[in-house]
């Protein structure tokens, strides 16, 4: 901000000379004056940030007068510019308390430095006059009990506070001994009581805290800081104290919140890491016995939050929590690292058997029926364990826990697994995997391969199926089976589908300008794009391209009807309403409910292949395919068959009314350039119902 002058210079001459300077130095000046009174008045109008002052001036009221008025009524800094400099002039000027004086001739540094000194100077005055303003405020209505007293301990000034603390009044204070108004007791049982009578010149304690026997006998804690100090050749003592019983209420609060869970009450993660460490360092340090840590996982525990509510949810973890606590033993630690899963530190174990039959306990109670209030509920959990190994920390183990306790949970509800190397080798492998997807997202490397879908009856081309592939520098193709877990895991499956549905929208686009139309792709959706807004993410994408909504269609899991249906029914009828297609994928593997599903904007039902391999000579097999085709056909639905590789399964199909049929009998996945083609074949309704004359790369 540009600081502002007034220059008060009687010679006209020499009043634009020195404005002149100024302006060119960058400063604003406001206006000049040549006359005492027209100082003043300038100076209490324009108000600037500092006064060049000409001590003699053509006026009854000199620069030095002038400079004290203005002062008086208006705090600003004035240096005095003058080509006299005699002892009596010098002295006059003083009584004005000016910031600096400049003797003309003077040149524009010296000027300038004189200039900021005098701002630096004001500055400092006015912050430290602003200080004792407001410390003064505080002394008058400090929170602070405040005793002063003489090295004897007489007491000669008793605060207000130090009346409410104390509950002493002061007139009573005054006349007794400090060591009868403030009688001590130690903090804590061994802790030292401090002794008001033992102070000497330069003793100084500092918020030491201590118990205080109030005038009514109640014990209160208080922080004493106390101070031997010099006040005119009296050495008087200081003491200052004050009530901590909300303090120590807050740090209760607060150490509870930093070492335990808010919900159950048990340790936390930080606390639940301490003592792990403490563990290791027994160990490390000559202890020969073992111990164990287990991770336990309730098995389907978001069906609570999502079915009952967050209330039944938190009720369950506590329930849990306290049926985990009473089971392990007083010295073992139990801990909740968040959501549903808790950890439990189990020291001392003999072996891993004894930590097995711990890990079996726990989640025997845990089995045991749970009453919420309004509903009854039965859960299981999977456990993770690892053992105490020399050389290994905190981190490690808690990662291989949560290692096998994934592994659990992968192989089954309920399920216990004790970490091994390999699992170390499969948790490095899988941290490999996906660092290599990240990089192959980066650089554009996954393709996508399209599979063609067949009407039943005429066996003519009527959609095909986008399908990624990921061809690895030195792997070649990684299995689909594979990656996608690890996607979905990960999280990265959100933006692998972003990517493969522009990739194949671009492919319309591509197809569309060599005359090649008239059929739909299918794009598969993952359950956890439905966490983001699918809608918009698909139309930008549509817009993007600039294809027809009407040849694409999306695919999607029986895992959407399991959880936040309202709002995926939401999003699927946007879909719907932007011309897109919608199939329902690998139906009759999922557990999803017919009443959602009719309630889902779908045109197409897809049977998963696990129902078409044996359809051959399997008759429940055909009894369930026929089953899932005349349901779809009930509900208005167009049939699809997946995974379709002989001539007899068509035949089966085909009689079962199925609508249309995918799968190596007609066409592996095939990339796109391998395609055109064909598809200009069947666009021209020319028939050709395999690929055989395509060479197989998938």
């Amino acid at each position: 901000m540009t600081k502002s002058l007034l220059v008060v210079e009687d010679e006209v001459l020499v009043a634009r000379d020195i404005k002149s300077r100024l302006t060119r130095m960058g400063y604003e000046v406001l206006g000049t004056a040549s006359k005492g009174s027209e100082a003043i008045e300038k100076a209490l109008t324009l108000r600037p940030d500092l006064v060049l002052m000409d001590i003699h001036l053509q006026d009854d009221i000199d620069g030095i007068e002038a400079a004290i008025t203005i002062r008086q009524s208006y705090d600003v800094p004035v240096i005095f510019c003058t080509a006299y400099s005699n002892e009596e002039t010098l002295a006059r000027a003083k009584v004005s308390t000016p910031y600096g004086y400049v003797l003309k001739p003077f040149d524009n540094r010296e000027l300038e430095i004189n200039i900021e000194i005098a701002f630096y100077k004001h500055r400092v005055e006015k912050d430290l006059s602003n200080t004792r303003r407001r410390l003064d405020a505080t002394l008058t209505s400090i929170s602070d009990g405040v005793i002063v007293t003489d090295l004897k301990g007489k007491i000669c000034l008793f605060n207000p506070m130090a009346e409410k603390i104390t509950g002493w009044g002061r007139a009573n204070a005054e006349l007794a001994s400090l060591s009868r108004v403030m009688p001590l007791r130690p903090f804590e049982e061994a802790g030292e009581q401090f002794d008001t009578g033992v102070l000497s010149p330069g003793s100084v304690v500092v918020n030491l805290r201590q118990r205080l026997l109030r005038a009514n006998q109640d014990q209160l804690p208080i922080e004493i800081s106390a101070n031997v100090i010099q006040s005119a050749g009296d050495e008087l003592v200081v003491i200052t104290f004050r009530d901590i019983t909300r303090q120590i209420s807050f740090e209760e609060k607060i150490r509870q919140s930093a070492f335990f869970d808010d919900l159950t009450g048990l340790a936390n993660r930080s606390l639940f890491i301490d003592r792990l460490e403490r563990a290791i360092t027994r160990r490390e340090r000559g202890a020969r016995d073992h111990f164990a840590v287990v991770f336990v996982d309730l098995d389907g525990f978001s069906t609570i939050n999502e079915g009952l509510g967050h209330h039944h949810g938190d009720r369950l973890l506590k329930v849990v929590g306290t049926r985990i606590e009473q089971t392990v033993r007083p010295d073992d630690t139990v801990a909740r690292f968040g959501s549903d899963i808790f950890a439990v530190l189990l020291d001392p174990v003999d072996s891993a058997a004894g930590a097995i039959e711990a890990c079996q306990r726990i989640q025997k109670v845990i089995a045991t029926p749970i009453d919420l209030g309004d509903e009854v509920v039965d859960f299981s959990a999977s456990c993770g364990i690892v053992l105490h190994r020399a050389g290994s920390k905190a981190t490690e183990l808690m990662r291989d826990a949560d290692t096998a306790l994934h592994r659990a949970k992968a192989d089954a509800k309920g399920a216990h697994i004790i970490f091994d190397d390999e699992m170390y080798k499969n948790a490095l492998g899988f941290i490999k995997r996906k660092s290599s997807m990240q990089q192959a997202l980066t650089d554009g490397v996954f393709e996508v391969y399209y599979q063609p879908i067949v009407d039943v009856q005429t066996e003519r081309l009527v959609s095909m199926e986008a399908l990624v592939r990921w061809p690895h520098p030195t792997e070649g193709l990684v299995s689909p089976a594979e990656f996608i877990p690890i996607a979905e895991r990960t999280g990265l499956i959100l933006p692998l589908g972003e990517y493969v549905l522009r990739s194949v929208c671009q492919q319309i686009s591509c197809w569309n300008k060599l005359g090649i139309g008239g059929f739909r792709v299918a794009v598969n959706l993952s359950a956890r794009q439905f966490e983001n807004n699918v809608p918009d993410m698909v139309g930008g994408i549509i817009r993007e391209t600039g294809i027809s909504p009407e040849s694409l269609a999306l695919e999607i899991t029986e895992g959407i009807a399991m959880k936040n249906v309202e709002q995926n029914i939401r999003m699927l009828k946007e879909l719907r309403a932007l011309g897109l297609s919608i199939s329902i994928d690998d139906f009759g593997t999922g557990y999803s409910s017919l009443a959602y599903l009719k309630r889902f904007p779908l045109n197409t039902l897809k049977i998963d292949r696990s129902f078409i391999q044996d359809i051959t000579n399997n008759t429940d097999d055909q009894e369930i395919t026929r089953a899932i085709i005349a349901m779809g056909q009930n509900l208005g639905l167009k049939v699809l068959a997946e995974g379709v590789e002989t001539e007899e399964q068509v035949s089966i199909l085909k009689q079962s009314g199925c609508d249309y049929i995918q799968g190596y009998y007609y066409s592996r996945p095939l990339p796109a350039v391998q395609l055109v083609s064909y598809l200009k074949k069947e666009t021209q309704c020319t028939v050709e119902p395999r690929l055989e004359n395509i060479p197989d790369h998938a």
